[in-house]
This record gives C-alpha cells, sequence and structure tokens, in this order.
C-alpha cells in the first residue's frame, strides 16, 4: 500500500520548537556508538553543480553511501550525491554510478529476476532491477538487502510504466546519482505487492518480470521488496533525523546531518518539546492552510490527501487557495518556472498542523519568495539552498513540508515497525 510519492522539482539554472505535543513513549530500538549513526548531507546543488554546462539542483539534500556486493568488503563503490529522501523508502543507484559492480538479481514470486518502475507525481520514472547489495551509511551497515538499480537503457520500458513520462536514469536528468529513501515504512509497497497479501491478478504496475516481452506486472514478497536500508541496520533502526541549520533566505551550501535511530542513543533523543504527530491512513497528518483542511479521515480512510513532510520535495508545495498567490511564468531566462510562486513581495504565511488521532496542533509559520528572482540571482552566485522556494499543487495532492520546511528544524521521521510495536509518526 505504499508507493514512492515524490516531488522532483528538478530546476537547471544554465538556460534552458514550541510547546509539547503528544510525544510517542516506548520507542524501540537498538543502541550502539555517538557516531557511527551520523551521516553527513549537504544542500550543494548536486552532483552537475560544478562540471562545465553542468546544472545546480535546487534544495536537494545530498549524501553518500558505500555499495558492495553482498559478503564482500572489497568488491565496493563509494557513490556521493544521493538524494535524501523521507517521503520514500529504499535505496536506488544509477547503473551508471555503480558500473563496476556486478549484484545478485533478486526474484519476483513467479521465478524470475524483479524490475521495478518508480513513477513521480511529475511524471516522471525511474526504471531499473531489483538486485541484492549491503549498503554502509557512515558507521553502520545493511547487509544483503534488496535495492533498485535504475538501468542505463531506457529500451523495453512497459507501458504501464511508462506513460509518456520521462526516464531520469541518468545524473543529468535525475539530478543526483540516485534516491537514499528512508522514510515512514521499511519496504516500499508491502502488500499491495506481496502474493501472499490478499490481493486479485493481475498484480499492481510497481514490480515486474522480464523474461519474456513485454515485461508484465508481476508479485514480489516483502523480504524481496526494495528495502528501507535503515530497517535492516543492526542498532539504530526505528526512524532518522534530519538536521539542517537555519537559512533566512539563501546560501550556496548548507551542510547537517542524518541522524540514524530515535531514543537509542544519546544524539538522537526526542525532546520533550518536540511536536509528534501520528498519522492516519496512508500516514498523513492533517493540515489547515487559508481555511482550507487537507486530511484523511482516520476512520472512514477517505479523502484525497492531507499535510505530510518529504525532504526529496524541493520546495514547500501547497494548493494556491483562490489563486491568490502570483505563479511563476513559464518563459523566464532560467527557463520554465511555472512549478514555483513568484509573488511581487515575500509572503509571511502560517498553516496549521494537526494530528488526526489526538487532535493536537502546531502552528507552522512560513515565507514564500520569488522563485525567478531567487534563482536569476542564483544563476551568478550558484546558490543552491533557499529558504522560501514554495510552487503549488492541485488541492487533491494536501499539503507537502519540502525541504524549505527542514531548515532550522530537526525533523524525526519514525518508521512504522508494525506488530504493535512502534506506528509512524513524524516530529520536529
Amino acid at each position: 500500500m505504499f508507493l514512492l510519492w515524490i516531488v522532483l522539482g528538478f530546476l537547471g539554472f544554465a538556460v534552458g520548537c514550541g510547546s509539547s505535543g503528544s510525544t510517542p513513549s516506548g520507542i524501540p530500538g537498538g543502541g550502539g556508538s555517538t557516531t557511527a549513526n551520523v551521516l553527513a548531507i549537504a544542500v550543494d546543488g548536486g552532483p552537475t553543480a560544478n562540471q562545465a554546462n553542468g546544472a545546480i539542483y535546487p534544495n536537494g539534500a545530498f549524501a553518500s553511501a558505500t555499495i558492495c556486493a553482498p559478503g564482500s568488503s572489497s568488491n565496493c563503490v563509494t557513490v556521493d550525491h544521493l538524494l535524501v529522501d523521507t517521503g520514500s523508502m529504499g535505496l536506488r543507484v544509477l547503473q551508471s554510478a555503480i558500473s563496476s559492480l556486478s549484484l545478485p538479481a533478486v526474484n519476483a514470486s513467479n521465478g524470475p529476476a524483479a524490475w521495478e518502475c518508480v513513477s513521480f507525481v511529475d511524471g516522471s520514472l525511474l526504471w531499473g532491477q531489483v538486485e541484492a547489495a549491503t549498503v554502509i551509511l557512515s558507521g553502520e551497515t545493511a547487509k544483503n538487502i534488496p535495492i533498485q538499480v535504475v538501468s542505463s537503457s531506457g529500451t523495453n520500458i512497459p507501458s504501464t510504466c511508462s506513460n509518456g513520462g520521462v526516464n531520469e536514469n541518468t545524473q543529468a536528468l535525475l539530478g543526483a546519482n540516485g534516491i537514499l529513501g528512508v522514510g515512514l515504512e521499511p519496504i516500499d509497497c508491502g502488500a499491495a505487492c506481496d502474493p501472499n497479501g490478499g490481493n486479485a491478478s493481475p498484480p499492481v504496475p510497481a514490480y515486474y518480470t522480464c523474461s519474456s516481452a513485454p515485461c508484465s506486472p508481476a508479485f514480489v514478497t516483502e523480504s524481496n521488496q526494495v528495502t528501507n536500508p535503515v530497517a535492516v541496520l543492526p542498532v539504530d533502526n526505528n526512524g532518522v533525523i534530519v538536521e539542517l541549520p537555519a537559512l533566512s533566505s539563501s546560501a550556496a551550501t548548507v551542510t547537517g546531518n542524518l541522524v540514524f535511530g530515535i531514543g537509542t542513543e544519546s544524539n538522537n533523543q526526542l525532546p520533550s518539546t518536540a511536536k509528534a504527530f501520528s498519522l492516519s491512513c496512508d500516514e498523513f497528518f492533517t493540515t489547515m492552510f487559508e481555511n482550507q483542511t487537507y486530511s484523511i479521515d482516520p476512520l472512514t480512510c477517505t479523502g484525497s490527501a492531507g499535510g505530510f513532510i518529504d525532504s526529496g520535495s524541493n520546495a514547500l508545495f501547497f494548493p494556491n487557495v483562490n489563486d491568490s498567490i502570483q505563479i511563476c511564468p513559464t518563459s523566464t531566462p532560467v527557463g520554465d518556472l511555472s512549478s514555483f510562486y513568484c509573488p511581487p513581495s515575500l509572503l509571511n504565511l502560517s498553516a496549521v498542523n494537526q494530528d488526526p488521532n489526538t487532535l493536537y496542533q502546531a502552528t507552522t509559520n512560513f515565507s514564500v519568495g520569488n522563485a525567478q528572482t531567487l534563482f536569476t540571482s542564483a544563476s551568478t552566485t550558484s546558490n543552491a539552498a533557499f529558504s522560501t522556494l514554495a510552487g503549488p499543487v492541485p488541492s487533491t495532492s494536501g499539503f507537502d513540508w519540502g525541504l524549505p520546511f527542514f531548515y532550522g528544524k530537526n525533523v524525526f521521521t519514525a518508521m512504522d515497525l508494525g506488530q504493535g510495536v512502534q506506528s509512524a509518526y513524524w516530529a520536529y
């Protein structure tokens, strides 16, 4: 029931904490050292920012990981500029970034090797085989887990996957060498893709087998689905914290940390002042903005979308209520900016986030700047981090608290561990 939902508003600049919330208790997880669970992250423009004719990825938080063949400590490649994404689950890496590795295939339930299609809300996609790898994150290791290796080839992609979208299978198109999905679930699809999940055939078009053309949807057991690497760390495996410093407007680079575990070490404790939000169906909380409520009813599971926190989104994306905020033009010196807002002057706004189960509320203040002004300036100053970047989405898409939300906060993403142990929540 959990498929990727990421807003990747990649843009080339070249032409072309307050009062106490409902803090969850009884947080499980093993303990380790106080430094091995910290992975450096940087908002630095991405892998092509300093290349000739390269482009800056705005508001992308990147980290590195070492990927090894299972059981090997020497047959490894360290991959930089993996997009840190609390809105998805699993490691997805470009085949070109690990071309020297030969990783074993992971099979679908009907026998042949499993392939996966990941579709983004902007219509783009990632297509690639599921393979087994050992993933080293700072000083902690996720052994022998399924990852998606994004194919360098664009052929034989089934129409149910491509659907006319752009295949972002290169560094230039993706703006990264891959995606490090450290979101709310241990795996990326769950029962919806498992043959034992009570699902009727045909399977949902997420996993495929390609032993004959065209590739066709296939069931994949949960143990073989692309896995959130944090979930299988031997310690500090119940969630993550994204730590980024405050940013008043924009900067060339911002550095911070991705901390593994919540409540398992001295450096990952949930403060008593944190605002914590348990989640409703499809893992949303409620956000109220401009007299509009974005939510999923926790009892009936009805509604379109609520509020969610997603470091993989490079802006705050929310509905343009009553068309009150000016949208950027399609034609500017730095390209089509119609995915972003361009108010004539800085807007200072606020929204209320609400726990759908306890009804605890907290107000979040934020600002919206003119993206064209920000990016035009950035094209000469090489700025890659923007605290006031925002853009419009349909009302059915809810309220996406993207990377600007993270500046100046420690944002906790707690995984759903199931079996009554720990339900997913966000806290900040």
